[in-house]
């Protein structure tokens, strides 16, 4: 699976990224998880580890950017920070492609493989 949720330290959700999309399920499957935690109504935060996830086609990052509009829509956000480690070079520019066209929900801290931090706020 492309994306993988833990809720061992609810309300801190991990997600860790494997590979590549392979299909188009992979995404709705990464979308789907995503809003079960909205229906659960209880604020949460992301933790996203890039460290393996493969080349994505630039195509999901205008994706993304709609399904962080449509989460905007509604009446209430349960997410409050995210943060995502392990970022590359390109996987930098996929989230600028993301942040450039829609800005998050939440605060979301980036921690490039380097070390270095940069800050995305809604």
């Amino acid at each position: 699976m492309f994306a993988n949720y833990n809720y061992d330290n609810f309300p801190l959700v991990k997600v860790t990224f494997t590979g590549t999309i392979q299909s188009e399920m992979d995404f709705t499957l990464f979308k789907e998880q995503w809003l079960k935690l909205y229906d659960d109504e209880i604020d949460f935060q992301f933790e996203f580890d890039m460290k393996d996830i493969g080349m994505i086609n630039p195509n999901y990052s205008y994706k993304m950017a709609s399904f962080i509009s449509e989460l905007k829509k509604r009446p209430r956000q349960y997410l409050t920070h995210s943060t995502i480690l392990n970022v590359n070079s390109f996987t930098k520019y996929l989230l600028w492609i993301v942040f450039k066209i829609q800005s998050p929900v939440a605060p979301v801290e980036i921690v490039y493989m380097d070390g270095s931090r940069s800050t995305v706020v809604p």
